[in-house]
């Protein structure tokens, strides 16, 4: 009995301690806490509350949560883990919504598709079928300078006409070579492209394109471009490679050279008047020279076939050597002094030889081909001719 009563007074004694060690705990760390505050000293974050830690963990739960819902991707780019990271990026660096970025992508679609396959196509995008031989020149050209492309080239100058000559006052560039570039580019806006721009440059980002850095940094510019411009990034259509409106500028050109030249507020490159002033912004940017109006000339040679140089229009040769060494001359006089590029044009029986003044080259910045330049060049001079009867 008197062990009992010994082992209950031991009991009591040991929770009576408890609860004081407890209280004087409690009375401690509010001590602490006031001297600390009077003083001006934070606590430290081991000295949270119970209830901080409470809001913490709930926090952390909500941010788990958020992650969760927007970290997978649906659709055709499910479980693509460089579009997941490239996502992360956009995010961290740019400041983009994950609900925005997952929604967009996740609503994206493979691009890649079977194409009937065609030769020649004309800027319609029609196939070409050739009824006599043809060298590559004539292949290429036929590509845009054709009848119908002619006269909707005369009919976008007449509509035009103020806002071209405003570009070529402003810039220095002729309403001839704007007219080339769209007529190549659009079809003066018959053909901006099939394919939405989001699924092209995903595509070709994320699935393992040849040039897929290329194309992931155009995605990255696209998105900023959009929002930049409140354009619907899920709606606008563009080419096979992603490019836009009527000069179909891709996404960091549009950044770097595109303007608002109708002063209403928004560039928009499907708008003729802004597409006109970013072409020749462009080409003023890249370093054409206002003072010099002539762009290529014909050259004549010895022979059916040239092969005595390199020919291109990286090419840059001296006017006097190109005639007292190879015998090359301009078929008609050249004010211009500077290098020349030297042009061939390989057609069915024969080569054409031309000369490239600085301009021409300026005019393939835009397009690194020098056949494209040709083209350019000879669908502007064909507009003009037949718009002025001559």
């Amino acid at each position: 009995m008197n062990f009992y009563r010994l082992h209950l007074l031991a009991l009591s004694l040991f929770l009576f301690t408890a609860c004081s060690t407890k209280k004087i705990d409690k009375d401690h760390n509010t001590t602490i806490q006031s001297i600390q505050s009077t003083i001006g000293i934070q606590p430290s974050h081991n000295a949270t509350t119970n209830t901080n830690n409470t809001n913490l963990n709930n926090t952390n739960i909500t941010h788990n949560n958020i992650q969760e819902e927007y970290s997978q991707l649906s659709g055709d780019f499910a479980g693509n883990w460089k579009l997941s990271n490239f996502i992360d990026r956009m995010h961290t660096e740019h400041n983009f919504d994950y609900k925005y970025l997952y929604t967009l992508f996740s609503n994206a679609k493979d691009s890649n598709q079977f194409v009937e396959p065609c030769k020649v196509r004309d800027s319609d995008g029609n196939c070409i079928v050739e009824t006599q031989p043809k060298g590559k020149w004539d292949r290429y050209r036929d590509m845009f300078v054709y009848e119908r492309n002619i006269q909707r080239g005369i009919t976008f100058w007449e509509e035009h006409e103020e806002t071209l000559n405003r570009a070529y006052q402003e810039y220095g560039v002729l309403p001839e070579h704007i007219i080339g570039i769209i007529g190549i580019e659009t079809a003066y806006g018959v053909n901006f492209g099939k394919k939405r721009v989001i699924d092209v440059l995903t595509t070709k980002g994320m699935l393992g394109d040849r040039r897929e850095d290329f194309y992931t940094k155009q995605l990255e510019k696209f998105l900023i471009m959009t929002r930049d411009a409140n354009l619907d990034a899920s709606t606008l259509m563009g080419s096979n490679a992603g490019a836009m409106g009527y000069g179909q500028f891709i996404a960091s050109s549009y950044l770097a050279f595109a303007i608002d030249f109708n002063g209403d507020g928004i560039t928009d490159l499907w708008n003729a008047e802004d597409a006109i002033g970013s072409v020749a912004n462009y080409f003023a940017k890249n370093g054409w020279n206002r003072n010099l109006s002539e762009v290529v000339t014909r050259a004549k040679y010895k022979g059916n076939r040239f092969k005595k140089l390199k020919t291109g229009f990286k090419t840059k040769y001296s006017q006097s050597k190109l005639r007292k060494k190879h015998g090359i001359t301009a078929r008609k006089k050249l004010k211009y002094r500077g290098p020349v590029s030297l042009i061939k044009l390989p057609k069915h029986a024969y080569d054409e030889l031309w000369f490239g003044t600085h301009n021409f080259r300026v005019i393939t910045t835009y397009n690194h081909s020098t056949f494209y330049g040709m083209a350019v060049y000879v669908l502007g001079q064909a507009v003009k001719a037949r718009r002025y009867g001559s």
